[in-house]
Formats: structure tokens, sequence, C-alpha cells
């Protein structure tokens, strides 16, 4: 259920998102504001994050149920994890020492989400190897975590995290009746 709201909650957040004024990239923040999330987006954002964090955990609870590619599944969360850690991590410091204006910050946020893509790239591969959820949605995961390279807070390709929430949506979906299945015949077998 985890991985279903997160994934709902995060392209609620992209949609609400979206309908900010647009924000700058690069040299136009000298001439124009930054776009800023108000409304819901700032409480729906991160605990779409943790959610489909623990969704993605699960996923990974279910491959060792099934013995196929663990380690893959793993390396998945591991790195999504630590691309979020440097996100949160780096904003903090922005917040505290910087005054919300660090020079380094574009550097640990562009290594930070690279690290998160990854992560969900691996656990896509991790779904199209394992054979636990069906191939489709390991490659719907993987064609949406790859869009969210093109996607950007400031315009309105911000949009592009929606496809990748439907795919978390989908694999929560899945993960709930294979759960139910497993249940199932764990019972079957008493």
């Amino acid at each position: 259920m985890a991985a279903l709201l997160g994934g709902v909650l995060c392209g609620l957040a992209a949609l609400l998102h979206s309908f900010e004024p647009i924000g700058c990239i690069g040299p136009e923040c000298d001439t124009r504001p930054m776009r800023v999330a108000t409304g819901m987006v700032p409480v729906i954002s991160p605990v779409a994050t943790i959610l489909i964090l623990i969704g993605i955990a699960g996923l990974t609870w279910l491959a060792r149920q099934a013995g196929r590619y663990k380690n893959l599944g793993n390396a998945g969360v591991i790195c999504a994890v630590a691309g979020l850690a440097v996100l949160f991590l780096s904003g903090l410091i922005q917040a505290i020492f910087f005054n919300g204006d660090s020079p380094w910050m574009p550097f640990f946020v562009i290594s930070g989400i690279l690290a998160v893509i990854a992560g969900f790239v691996l656990v896509a591969l991790f779904i199209l190897r394992s054979g636990v959820l069906p191939r489709w949605l390991g490659l719907f995961l993987l064609v949406s975590s790859v869009l969210l390279l093109a996607a950007n807070e400031q315009t309105v390709t911000v949009l592009l995290a929606i496809p990748f929430g439907l795919a978390v949506a989908t694999v929560g979906v899945y993960m709930w009746r294979v759960r139910d299945r497993l249940n199932t015949s764990a019972e079957a077998a008493r």
C-alpha cells in the first residue's frame, strides 16, 4: 500500500507544482525568481518519497522470499536512499549555514538526483530479471525513471514525474496482489 499511495502522491505533487509560475534556470535566475513549492506540495512531496522508499523496500522483501536477484533489488534501494539522503542533507546544510543560497548546491542536487534515478533504474532491472512482477511493469518503471532525467521543477517538465508516480503506484498494486497470492499459498500448504 505504501508504494501505491506514494506513487499517487508523487504524481499529485508534480501536478500541483506545475500550477505555480514558471521559475528560472541558470543565468535566468539573475532576473527572474525560482519557482517555489507552495500549498500542499512541501508536505506531499516528502511523504510521497518516504512511502515510495518503503514500497520499494517491500519489493526487495518479496524478492528475498522468491530468492531471485535480491542483490540487484538491494542495490537499487541503497542507491535511491543514498541519493535522497544527499538531497535532504544538502538542503538542510544550505538552509542552516548558507541562508538558502549555497554555491555548491547544484553539485549536490545533480548527484543526489542521479543516484535516486540510478536506484530506481536498478529496481526496474530487478523487476525485469526476477519475474516477481510482470515484465511490462519493469519496463514502465525503467522508462519513467529515465524520463525523470528530463524533469525540472522550475518548468512544465515537472509533469514528467507523473509517469514515474503511476509506475510506482502500479508496482504497489501488483505487490499487493503478489502478497495475497503468497499468503494464500502459505495457508494452503498448512
